[in-house]
């Protein structure tokens, strides 16, 4: 019984996170479009050609940060790399349910706090 409670409130945290990402998503594409539509056509070409050059550096980066990884590190990283990738669904579904119950304790935890730090008997 308990573990259908908890199942269920962890699809239901599960939808309202995707729902979340969702609207961020949308917000954020309305936002660089606005961005884009008021920003001078020089100033993007060279948004884009520093964009390239961070891509650039990014790859060179991963190349050598793979070079100088151990063998036995980089086999780890990409079996649990591949496990990840295989079950996502529960990973986020967990990943919400612990952010949640984070939120809800921090929460809890802010309403005990008050009055802290005081000498007794000052107000």
């Amino acid at each position: 019984m308990k573990e259908h409670t908890v199942e269920k409130a962890a699809e239901k945290t599960a939808e309202r996170a995707a729902l979340v990402a969702d609207q961020i998503r949308t917000k954020a594409q309305q936002a660089a479009q606005v961005v884009k539509d008021r920003t001078p056509e020089p100033v993007l070409d060279r948004a884009v050609q520093a964009s390239g050059l961070v891509a650039q550096a990014a790859a060179r980066a991963g190349r050598l940060a793979s070079d100088k990884t151990p063998d036995p590190v980089r086999g780890g990283a990409g079996r649990a790399a591949t496990v990840a990738r295989a079950n996502r669904k529960p990973l986020l579904t967990g990943g919400a349910v612990l952010a949640v119950l984070l939120l809800a304790r921090l929460a809890r935890g802010r309403g005990r706090g008050r009055g802290r730090g005081r000498a007794r008997g000052h107000r």
